[in-house]
């Protein structure tokens, strides 16, 4: 395979795993910035936004990456700048902006799709969680391990999707050729992907196990309440000193600032008593309110925790 050339410039090597990865991160901290300075501006509205404030911070990764990484950006973001990288095809050209966009959604859709509130009444069996699983636990899995063990090409599922790739792009690049991806790779990829198809049984399983006997229940009653947007809810066990204490605990996330309602924290700890056929076990009652935002590309919050003894609930 001949080495790449571009315009009477030494042929460009692959960009090394620490160097493309600093330029990630040195991207995300950029973008992190721009989401923190806008949750400063606009906090109650994208709080009361709940999960689809996400969306803002998706279509704002997207036109960072989608844009700058094709043609129109010269194929590189401001980090890939400044350690000299850049995106290119088969054929050393810079991407479309199409082309660049598709390949930043094929990255950035899994991460902000997790974390995707359940919907109450949605089973393990629903066609729903098996594709969330799929887009979340699959193309995660296969992008990560590509990303870490596909050292030829230094291709990850993104860049598959689009034929790109990531090359250096300094006066110090030395020639070199560029094989093609180990066909193994593309089965192990597969078979994360499948894998990732078992993640709602795996999920139905531990919610019918006795720890988690009665958490579903009591989540679509939680979720059902007033300026409730999501509910964890969980047994917690600890030890100190020799002595075993028990709790029972929530974190509820609101859609209005009413992280210092006392009345609010009570309810909620008194349905989490009556849903909980187990109450006489618990030492505590620990029930957490949250309000915030959660942009994937930066989050902000305000929370207030409430601790009950079960027989104050009665």
């Amino acid at each position: 395979m001949d080495a790449w050339q571009t315009d009477g410039w030494p042929a460009r090597t692959i960009a090394g795993f620490w160097r493309r990865l600093g330029a990630f991160i040195i991207d995300l901290i950029l973008l992190g910035i721009v989401g923190l300075v806008l949750g400063w501006m606009f906090f109650d509205p994208l709080a009361r936004m709940g999960f689809y404030a996400r969306l803002i911070g998706f279509a704002i990764a997207l036109a960072y990456f989608g844009i700058l990484n094709s043609r129109i950006g010269g194929g590189q973001t401001l980090a890939k700048r400044w350690l000299g990288v850049r995106v290119v095809d088969a054929n050393d050209q810079l991407l479309s902006l199409p082309r660049s966009l598709l390949r930043y959604a094929v990255l950035g859709i899994p991460f902000f799709c997790n974390g995707l509130p359940i919907v109450p009444g949605m089973t393990a069996s629903s066609p729903l969680v098996y594709l969330l699983g799929l887009v979340v636990f699959g193309s995660t899995f296969a992008t990560l391990y590509l990303y870490i063990f596909n050292r030829r090409t230094r291709q990850s599922l993104h860049d598959l999707a689009v034929g790109s790739y990531v090359e250096r792009f300094d006066r110090v690049g030395q020639p070199t050729t560029f094989p093609g991806m180990w066909r193994g790779h593309f089965i192990v990829a597969a078979l994360l992907v499948v894998l990732a198809l078992g993640s709602p049984l795996l999920a139905s399983r531990f919610a019918n196990t006795q720890t988690f006997a009665g958490m579903l229940a009591l989540y679509e009653t939680l979720i059902a309440q007033p300026h409730v947007l999501t509910a964890q809810v969980g047994r917690k066990t600890m030890w100190f000193n020799g002595n075993v204490s028990h709790t029972m605990q929530s974190v509820i996330r609101l859609d209005a600032p009413l992280v210092g309602d006392d009345a609010m924290a009570r309810h909620i700890a008194q349905l989490m008593a009556k849903g909980d056929p187990d109450i006489a076990k618990e030492d505590d009652v620990v029930v957490t309110l949250v309000y915030g935002y959660d942009m994937g590309i930066a989050s902000g919050w305000k929370r207030h925790g409430y601790s009950f003894k079960p027989e104050e609930l009665r």
